[in-house]
């Protein structure tokens, strides 16, 4: 099967989807070390290709557009292309897009205006559970909305210059703010609904980039959403970030790991 990966592209003519992508922070700093247990960095034939998040030691939240055939994570990692002695690697059983994502999305070259891409979430189960440590461990999902103008911080080792294929080696973090759906949707092409969060950076060269999907979105302490989508070149000041709002999801989450386990 090929490889799936959706790189959202904000042209005038639509959006592209060229694989393979994933999301990056650009305008981030480096992360405190070993500050994020719960990044998982997700691997496709040992090459990088987005982010993630540990629920559970049997199990990792990533996108539904980051899905490929076959898949290896590494968990409590701080540096992409060095050795730790403290990070784990684990093969995926099997993973398990949401129903409601449109699957067919990602073998399209171009997404027109007004595309909905709800429901980017997808549960990859690892193959032998991970050890929790000082340096791995879960996160737990919301128990309640998020509040607007919050303060939620974004990390993964997406790429972190708009235009070049540079990834960074250690963890980079950026700070952003919630901002209604209503203020995104109107400076964006695809469909904005109410499972999706947004971030604009009106002035700053700031966002997350190819390489950084799937990853956490942590508002006021909480884990909220996961990098979903937005502009290519990345972080256009003006144009959204899009992040999956994980309350909406929490029933369909602890389903399919229940009835999975």
């Amino acid at each position: 099967m090929r490889f799936l990966i959706l790189f959202l592209a904000l042209t005038l003519g639509g959006i592209d989807a060229a694989p393979p992508v994933q999301s990056r922070i650009v305008g981030g700093f480096k992360c405190e070390k070993n500050s994020q247990p719960w990044q998982v960095a997700v691997y496709y034939h040992k090459e990088h290709i987005c982010g993630g998040v540990l629920l559970d030691p049997n199990w990792v939240l990533t996108a539904a557009h980051c899905y490929v055939d076959e898949y290896e994570v590494w968990l409590g990692k701080n540096q992409l292309f060095q050795e730790e002695p403290s990070a784990q690697n684990r093969l995926v059983s099997k993973s398990f897009p949401h129903p409601g994502f449109n699957m067919s999305l990602l073998t399209l070259e171009k997404l027109p205006p007004g595309t909905d891409f709800s429901n980017d979430l997808m549960l990859l189960r690892l193959s032998k559970p991970a050890d929790i440590t000082d340096v791995v461990k879960p996160i737990d999902l919301p128990t309640k909305e998020p509040k607007l103008d919050s303060t939620c911080l974004v990390s993964g080792w997406g790429r972190i210059t708009p235009k070049k294929l540079q990834k960074p080696d250690d963890l980079q973090c950026m700070f952003t703010k919630l901002l209604p759906n209503e203020n995104c949707a109107k400076n964006y092409i695809l469909k904005v609904t109410d499972v999706m969060l947004c971030t604009i950076e009106m002035r700053e060269v700031k966002g997350t980039c190819v390489g950084d999907s799937g990853g956490p979105l942590i508002c006021d302490g909480v884990l909220q959403g996961t990098v979903s989508n937005g502009p290519d070149p990345c972080a256009i000041p003006g144009v959204p970030a899009i992040y999956t709002n994980l309350i909406k999801f929490n029933s369909w989450i602890k389903d399919t790991m229940m009835k999975n386990a």
